[in-house]
C-alpha cells in the first residue's frame, strides 16, 4: 500500500513538473480591470418610509390633537366620565422653578446629542454608500 503511495506521488511530482507554471499575458490586470470597470453596478439610493414633510405633519398633528384634548371638552369622551379639561386646574396647577445651570446643561445636552446624531447619520450614509 506504501508503495502504491510513492508510487503515485512520484507519478504527480512528475506530471506537475512537466506541466510547469502558467504565466499570464503582459496586459491581465489591465485587461482584468478593463472588463470590471464595464460592468454597471446599480446604486441603491436611501428613501426614508416617511419624509421630513411627513413627520412635519404628523407633529402638528399630535400636539394640536394634543391641545384640543386638555383645553377644550368635546361634550362626549372614550375616557367615560373624565373630562381632561378640569385636568388643568390653575389653581393647584404646580409651579416647578428650574435654576438657570439647569437650564443650560440641558440646553448644551440637546445641542451635543443633535450634533452626535448627525454625526453617526453621515457615517452610516458614508458605509451605506461603501457597500453599494
Amino acid at each position: 500500500m506504501e508503495a502504491e503511495n510513492k508510487k503515485l506521488d512520484q507519478f504527480t511530482k512528475g506530471v506537475l513538473q512537466d506541466a510547469g507554471l502558467a504565466s499570464p499575458s503582459t496586459d491581465f490586470l489591465a485587461n482584468v480591470m478593463a472588463a470590471v470597470s464595464i460592468e454597471e453596478v446599480p446604486i441603491k439610493v436611501y428613501k426614508p418610509l416617511i419624509t421630513k414633510v411627513g413627520w412635519l405633519i404628523i407633529g402638528a398633528l399630535f400636539l394640536i390633537f394634543a391641545f384640543v384634548l386638555t383645553r377644550f371638552s368635546l361634550g362626549f369622551s372614550i375616557l367615560g366620565d373624565w373630562n381632561l379639561s378640569s385636568l388643568v386646574i390653575e389653581k393647584y396647577e404646580p409651579k416647578v422653578d428650574i435654576p438657570i445651570t439647569y437650564a443650560y446643561c440641558f440646553f448644551f445636552l440637546l445641542v451635543f446629542v443633535v450634533i452626535q446624531v448627525k454625526m453617526i447619520r453621515k457615517q452610516l450614509d458614508k458605509n451605506f454608500h461603501n457597500l453599494s
